[in-house]
């Protein structure tokens, strides 16, 4: 039986797209830093069977949940309002015990949350309604609730992700988002401040240079507290460079293995639909930013100094490729 929540980590920068086309291929939902993702053949048509009154019950208690089951067919507008202000004040919870950052100004109702927040760590996520793939930047051990990860470390449910890239091409496409229209930046803070700084270094050289040496540069610290998910067994590693395939760089039959052990850890025994074929981008200049190798073209052997001195621990090689394409 396929898992009915994933959770992906995925560093800013690692081509996390051709990820999700999968993952939503399969019917998963994408939420948080690929929330804007949608379904490839359907959208969420709502809750399961079972799932309504187990979050109504959670959320407002059983005397509640069975009157708000209890209104005729056309008097349901409540039990829809109730049902959605329970799915955001579950989501907003379950974020939260990922260690990610929320705003203290929310429309959720404190108190709402607060119930939902007594949940025992090992059913919270069984209270989210239907199939979810829940996209982080970072899994960092010091940040995220310590009842979650003891629950995880019990009973590996649900089932972690660990997406990575080359931390050169990284942040090759980090300085592209960054130095590139204001739009494509997003609301993230160090995003935005960023991008001021990059954009006011005149070249490529110097603005490596940057994101090599500046501890604070988007996603480099963030990266370096995740290395714990390549070690832990539990977890399945996937390399952008495997699922890149030949569009963008990488091999068939490395992209082939990949997804085997993706299907495998979501609980799918095969392929249970067509899943894409990344499809190529355009190879005009530096165009396209899930490529495998591009920071050859920018990187100097004083960039390679600098990255060998402060960032070794950051070179993960993918095992499926061969020794001179990591």
């Amino acid at each position: 039986m396929a898992a009915p929540q994933l959770i992906v980590v995925s560093p800013r920068g690692s081509g996390t797209p051709l990820l999700t086309e999968i993952t939503t291929a399969l019917g998963y939902s994408s939420y948080g830093t690929m929330s804007d993702a949608r379904p490839i053949f359907d959208e969420w048509r709502g809750p399961g069977p079972g799932e309504v009154y187990s979050l109504l019950t959670a959320a407002f208690g059983q005397d509640r949940a069975v009157q708000l089951l209890r209104r005729r067919d056309g008097e349901r507008d409540e039990l829809n309002s109730a049902f959605q202000e329970a799915v955001s004040a579950v989501w907003r919870v379950w974020w939260t015990r990922l260690g990610q950052p929320v705003t203290l100004a929310s429309p959720v109702d404190p108190a709402l949350e607060g119930r939902l927040a007594r949940v025992p760590d090992g059913e919270l996520h069984r209270l989210l309604p239907g199939r979810g793939c829940w996209y982080v930047s970072g899994l960092d051990l010091q940040r995220a609730e310590a009842g979650f990860l003891r629950a995880w470390h019990a009973n590996r449910q649900p089932p972690v992700i660990f997406h990575h890239r080359d931390v050169r091409d990284r942040i090759i496409s980090q300085i592209q988002l960054l130095s590139g229209p204001v739009e494509r930046v997003g609301s993230l803070p160090d995003h935005l401040i960023y991008r001021d700084i990059v954009s006011a270094l005149p070249t490529m050289d110097a603005r490596i240079t940057l994101a090599l040496t500046d501890p604070a540069f988007p996603g480099m610290e963030e990266a370096r507290r995740c290395q714990w998910l390549a070690r832990h067994p539990a977890v399945t590693v996937i390399a952008h460079e495997e699922l890149a395939g030949p569009a963008h760089g990488g091999t068939t039959e490395a992209r082939e293995e990949a997804v085997a052990r993706l299907l495998h850890a979501t609980g799918y025994p095969a392929r249970p639909v067509e899943l894409p074929s990344p499809m190529p981008s355009p190879r005009a200049g530096d165009g396209d930013d899930l490529e495998v190798g591009g920071w050859r073209r920018h990187f100097t052997p004083a960039h390679e100094r600098i990255l060998s001195r402060l960032h070794s621990d950051l070179l993960l090689r993918p095992s499926a490729l061969p020794a001179d394409q990591g």
